[in-house]
């Protein structure tokens, strides 16, 4: 799902209109002045004018409010910082200052950044602070639905309750017990007919590991939550317009003209939502059996508060963009990591055949293994497989780059965990909580915090001090009651999938000179650059494994 970073910027932007007031304002006196001395009163104009604004524009502030961080220029230097340099400049402000949280005021306004792990888990599970006034303001930009239809979900129409309680209700249920096994087991068998067309001798060209992995995700994600036989994503056109749409989304924040300055995504959403209005119509959440829980409970219940089925389709854009897009991400760097480091490759290898085949000479001697079926047991793998885990989580630390953010309901006293200290937060005041700070802060992740390094995660090596400091400071799920449901499902498909292809395949042609990381604009999870994702590869079955047919367990 889109973050909140770019519709927080977008409405800070409104407090140009105040200077742009003021400008009006004394451009007739400066232009009669200038007549006499010219340079004279354009220089004292400027100054009046740069006095005025810092003077009168700058908001109020508590001394028990977060201390404040000056921008480098006056008034507007915090959003230009913001609008520049997006999530890194919270890094920048960070390094600067190394304060747990801040005041950054920008115009007549304030916006509060927390640095601090334990702060941001406190601002997440406070019930002062909201995440709902942002769904009000984007969502109706980001996917096109009427506004009467958000205020209906949230319970701002004096008529229906606020949905998101019955619809953590519904996440919990689809996201545990047996629906989570049942919607990893079918994603996974498609991820097994993929592995299993890879072709004996040749293998298969892939011309982009990123893109290849993306097409993955998106056909085995999408068939396990709409189902088999009408899935909306079945076809490849649609795949790619929902990709689209997450590419170029942005200027769909601003809320104005779409159609025209962000063209290439109002096209690429309508493309989707064209695609999903005929399941809805169709009532196919009803009547194939193959439809996950999620989608049938959660349609169900967005259809008790009256949802036409052309809102319904513009609506649930979202659900295979959240379920695909942070996945996709983490699992292209972890396989990045581990297959250009052949010595880690062989320590995960040795370990994924443990975790499988125990303790058979013939599968970890690597003979030939003949023609038989392998099922990859995908439940607790985290625990047999202790290393991929750790890969995995660092791949996530590393590319999270997700900025969370909230508003202050009501005057509020937010109280630091760990150092005791309490902060003055007011109302109606955005709050920016952003992860990439916290996943490379030196004091906790050690010197080495802005590199990959595969045991980081190896609790049993760390010591109980450090694996409890750095499991407080690992926050790319969020935290509270809105902690990413889809977690555990995401971390049991990707280690899954890794194991397989440990054991039974090489990656051949993955260049680590073509791999390079690029910093998120909106507060997501990191892509590669364009023209950097590791080069054209092959995957070709490992000597010995070739006759293998794979399967996986829940």
């Amino acid at each position: 799902m889109p973050s909140t970073m770019a519709d927080t910027v977008a409405e800070i932007e409104s407090f140009l209109d105040i200077g742009i007031a003021a400008i009006k304002g004394l451009i007739p006196m400066i232009w009669v002045q200038s007549k006499t001395s010219p340079v004279q009163f354009l220089v004292g104009g400027i100054i009046v004018l740069l006095s005025y604004l810092f003077l009168t524009i700058s908001p109020p502030h508590d001394p028990f409010e977060p201390p404040i961080i000056k921008p480098k220029f006056p008034v507007i230097g915090h959003l230009f910082g913001l609008m520049n340099h997006q999530v890194n400049y919270f890094s920048e402000l960070f390094t600067r200052s190394h304060l747990p949280i801040a005041t950054l005021p920008i115009g007549n306004q304030k916006l509060y950044v927390i640095f601090d792990a334990p702060l941001q888990q406190a601002a997440l599970k406070s019930k002062d602070m909201d995440a709902q006034s942002f769904m009000v303001d984007f969502v109706p930009r980001i996917f096109g639905v009427k506004q009467g239809t958000v205020d209906k979900l949230l319970g701002k129409d004096g008529v229906h309750p606020n949905i998101m309680g019955d619809m953590e209700h519904v996440f919990k249920s689809a996201l545990s017990g047996d629906n989570l096994q049942k919607l990893a087991s079918t994603t996974l068998a498609t991820m097994a007919d993929t592995l299993n067309d890879v072709d004996t001798k040749k293998g298969t060209k892939i011309p982009n590991m990123f893109l290849w992995l993306q097409s993955l995700l998106s056909r085995s994600t999408s068939k396990a939550l709409w189902g088999e036989k009408h899935n909306p994503f079945k076809d490849d056109g649609v795949i790619d317009a929902q990709w689209d749409f997450e590419s170029h989304m942005g200027p769909l924040v601003l809320g104005f003209l779409p159609s025209i300055i962000a063209r290439r995504a109002y096209l690429a959403r309508n493309k989707v939502q064209s695609a999903l209005l005929p399941y809805f119509s169709a009532r196919h959440y009803e009547t194939d059996p193959s439809t996950s829980y999620f989608i049938r409970a959660r349609t169900r219940l967005l259809k008790k508060y009256n949802l036409p089925d052309d809102e319904l389709a513009k609506n649930e854009v979202a659900i295979t963009l959240v379920a695909t897009t942070n996945v996709l991400s983490t699992l292209f760097w972890c396989i990045a990591e581990i297959w250009t480091r052949p010595d880690l490759l062989q320590q995960i290898r040795a370990e994924a055949l443990l975790a499988v085949f125990g303790d058979s000479q013939k599968a970890l001697s690597g003979d030939d293994m003949g023609t038989r079926t392998i099922t990859i047991p995908a439940a607790g793998l985290d625990v047999k497989c202790p290393l991929l885990a750790s890969c995995f989580r660092e791949s996530i630390r590393l590319a999270s780059q997700i900025v969370t953010a909230r508003r202050v309901l009501k005057d509020t006293m937010l109280t630091d965990p760990v150092s005791g200290n309490s902060y003055l937060l007011k109302a109606d005041t955005n709050v920016m909580m952003p992860v990439k700070v916290v996943h490379r802060n030196t004091a906790v992740w050690g010197g080495d915090a802005e590199g990959f390094n595969p045991r980081r995660f190896m609790w049993e090596e760390l010591g109980t001090k450090v694996e409890r400091q750095r499991k407080a400071a690992f926050v790319p799920f969020g935290g509270g009651k809105h902690m990413c449901p889809g977690r555990h499902f995401a971390f049991t498909e990707n280690l899954a999938l890794m194991a397989a292809l440990a054991i039974g395949f090489e990656i051949e042609g993955l260049d680590k000179s073509e791999l390079k990381m690029g910093d998120s604009k909106r507060g997501e999870t990191a892509k590669p650059l364009p023209g950097l994702e590791g080069g054209q590869v092959v995957l070709k079955k490992r000597k010995g494994w070739e006759g293998l047919k794979w399967e996986f367990s829940c």
